[in-house]
């Protein structure tokens, strides 16, 4: 029997490199029962696929514990855990920093105006450094010998064997100086190396920490909004009930300046909504009793009474914060190449500082043993990791946060990096370009309306197509009462069909008639082509025998989609529209958005087949739709983009979701994208060119041409400037 296996993203707190996140990765994936493990250090996440029948998350929290790392339990308030973890290890660096600041300074300071330090002068710089190396630098040892014992490696590796080594040298050379001289070695100390080096990488921690809580405010913003108390009316009372005794058909009451707890819908009362955090709209929306209002916004005036529908983690809020922490917490194949090089990293820079303290040992001026000391220190001091993991990662969290305060909800990493290399934007009309909230201007009656127009709004009822929903709507105001049909199927790309007392029926465009092999008389084809010649959408009803109504129905064309067309021009984009409505529906939509480019009467094959032969030209191409006819397309393109009104399964299939109806937003997004491909690039440059440059200036390659040796302070606060320097540069995009 197959195992059951159970797929969660989950917070790690505690890493401090990217090298730190390699080590989590291959300490969870050594756990029999883990099939897969993807720790991203800049998300301070976990993407964990395991079978708890084999392996249990208690036992793999313990394996992480082990080398430092808190794995969050998967629990409705993990990131509100996981959040005060990360405070309290904030707070902590800080309270670290301050006492190596103020017992470093003094050392430092000495340090740099006597070069020949007394006696109890060199006993002193010992006790001043002991707090440094054995509190706020212990954790830099503590870890490095944990991984050790593991067989891994991190940063911490590297600071503790470059500050462990200046400080045991300088030991020495403070109780033993004979020693040194006995044996015709130099009696240098290290002390200020030691202590400024700690120091300079707790402060480039503690800044890059700050900067990166930065980064990831999008997703705290987000679960802010929802509020941790509701008012239910119960028996006639107001009660304030905590969120988590909600359930299903409550009713609640909501004031002015009451954040939403649930998704549901107004029973009674109207207001203004503001749900711009949501679905990137700048201006509150006004609801009505029957609207549905959302978990997260704001009610702004007025008071109504709501009817619970989904409470906690059903709502679309947390639906939302899911999606952004799944996308988050996701890697680009360029990262995984980062992931490769960051494995080896640190093995790879002791040998390198082995290599060069045996070179200025054996093979250096005198005195040989200072040359060597220093620049293997440096060596290991100033390679930098950190700067490599964060390059692709801090960028992608903070444009994936800054998406979802407008509107624009990337699945995964690669949906932007795709996205960003957009040439030709394919749009579906109905309900893209459109308002999805047609009208039925017309109907042709061939049948007894009594009969026929009960069964065409029972039919369409089952379909989640816009001109379904206006046909029902239409035949319910007109007081029809829609009946119930059995075996319901969809045909996609041209309708509907189910039975209903042992009788077929067909709703849907024209095409289906003729599909069907359904008999048309002459005055009913005039019909048909004279209500397509006046622009309109058709929506036909017939048995197996013949046509019985004719629906003609418009759809406005929305205010943004012209402007929008305009602007995914001016950024190179290419557009098409791409429908199954007919030829004259098509054209004028065109007309009125400024489309040049356009394909009528196309069924759900026929768009990803189009979207082939584009794709065949060398042309990355991203689709935008809101229907299941949608689906196939959305899939066969490049970037899938499902705006918000649209079904579960186009959103299922798309790398992007617009949570709103402009298509700006889709300008937006794809903005975003290469904004956010062009802060990677540079991100990953400095990073690698920061590691090739650095690298051979701390060996020494240098010396002889310059006779400078670089301090391994210097090589601390330049490592320390790296990592903030990358995250900095990622911060750019919050701006976007």
């Amino acid at each position: 029997m197959k195992s059951l296996t159970v797929d969660l993203t989950l917070p790690v707190s505690g890493m401090s490199c990217a090298a730190c996140a390699v080590s989590a990765e291959s300490m969870l994936k050594a756990r029999k029962g883990v099939l897969s493990a993807s720790v991203n250090y800049a998300a301070k996440s976990v993407r964990l696929t395991y079978q708890p029948g084999i392996v249990s998350l208690e036992v793999l929290q313990s394996s992480l514990k082990s080398i430092g790392y808190d794995l969050i339990a998967d629990t409705a308030d993990k990131l509100i855990v996981f959040e005060k973890l990360e405070k309290t290890r904030l707070a902590e660096l800080k309270r670290k920093l301050l006492v190596s600041l103020l017992f470093s300074m003094p050392v430092f300071i000495l340090s740099m105006t006597v070069h020949h330090p007394a006696v109890w002068l060199q006993w002193l710089f010992l006790i001043l450094t002991l707090p440094v190396i054995f509190y706020s630098g212990r954790s830099f040892y503590t870890t490095a010998w944990s991984l050790a014992l593991k067989r891994q490696t991190s940063m911490d590796t590297l600071v503790a064997l470059g500050t462990g080594a200046a400080f045991i040298i300088s030991v020495v050379n403070t109780i033993f100086p004979e020693w040194f001289s006995a044996n015709g070695l130099s009696s240098h100390l290290y002390y200020e190396s030691a202590v400024v080096i700690i120091t300079l990488i707790l402060l480039g921690r503690y800044l890059e920490d700050r900067s990166r809580n930065r980064a990831s405010a999008a997703i705290r913003n987000l679960m802010s909004l929802q509020p941790e108390t509701a008012t239910l009316l119960k028996d006639g009372r107001e009660v304030t009930v905590s969120l988590k005794e909600i359930v299903s058909g409550d009713l609640l009451l909501i004031r002015p300046g009451n954040t939403i707890p649930v998704d549901g819908v107004i029973t009674e009362g109207s207001s203004w909504i503001e749900e711009s955090m949501m679905s990137g709209e700048p201006l509150p929306l006004f609801k009505k009793a029957g609207d549905k209002v959302l978990a997260g916004t704001l009610n702004q005036q007025g008071s109504f009474t709501l009817s619970t529908l989904k409470t906690g983690n059903e709502t679309v809020l947390a639906r939302i914060i899911g999606m952004v922490e799944e996308a988050q917490s996701s890697k680009p194949p360029v990262q995984k190449l980062v992931d490769r090089i960051s494995a080896i990293f640190v093995p790879v820079v002791i040998i390198i500082a082995l290599i060069t303290f045996a070179a200025w040992f054996f093979a250096g001026p005198e005195p040989s043993i200072t040359y060597a000391i220093v620049t293997s220190i440096s060596v290991l001091i100033i390679a930098c990791p950190c700067a490599l993991g964060l390059a692709t990662p801090t960028a992608l969290i903070v444009a994936i946060g800054r998406g979802a305060t407008r509107g624009i909800l990337f699945r995964d990493a690669s949906g932007i990096e795709l996205a960003g290399k957009t040439d030709v934007l394919v749009i579906d009309k109905t309900g893209t370009l459109t308002t999805g909230n047609p009208v039925v201007e017309k109907i042709a009656d061939f049948g007894n309306p009594d009969e026929t127009h009960p069964l065409f709004a029972g039919l369409s009822r089952l379909s989640q197509h816009p001109l379904s929903a206006a046909i029902t709507s239409k035949f319910r105001n007109q007081g029809a009462d829609p009946v119930n049909f059995v075996d319901f199927k969809d045909i996609p790309g041209k309708g509907i069909t189910g039975w209903h007392n042992e009788q077929q029926y067909f709703s849907g465009n024209p095409g289906l008639i003729e599909s069907e092999g359904i008999p048309l008389k002459e005055n009913e084809k005039a019909l048909i082509r004279e209500l397509e010649s006046e622009s309109y959408s058709l929506n036909v009803f017939a048995s197996r025998e013949r046509l019985l109504v004719v629906a003609a129905i418009s759809d406005q064309v929305r205010e943004s989609s012209a402007p929008a067309v305009t602007a995914l021009r001016s950024i190179g984009i290419e557009v098409v529209m791409m429908t199954g409505d007919h030829e004259a529906v098509a054209k004028k939509t065109a007309l009125l958005t400024g489309i040049e480019q356009y394909k009528s009467g196309l069924s759900p094959e026929g768009k990803a087949d189009s979207i082939r032969q584009i794709q065949s030209e060398g042309k990355k191409v991203a689709m935008a739709g809101d229907g299941i006819n949608d689906t196939i397309a959305l899939a066969r393109a490049d970037v899938g983009i499902a705006m918000g009104s649209g079904s579960d399964a186009s959103m299922a299939v798309a790398a992007i979701t617009i949570t709103g109806s402009s298509l700006h937003q889709i300008v937006e997004a794809i903005t975003l994208s290469r904004k956010t491909n062009k802060i990677i690039r540079q991100n990953l440059f400095w990073a690698f060119f920061y590691n090739v440059l650095t690298l051979p200036l701390a060996a020494g390659v240098f010396f002889f041409l310059t006779h400078q040796m670089l301090d391994p302070m210097i090589a601390s606060a330049a490592m320390a400037l790296s990592s903030v320097s990358v995250v900095s540069n990622s911060l750019r995009l919050r701006k976007s």
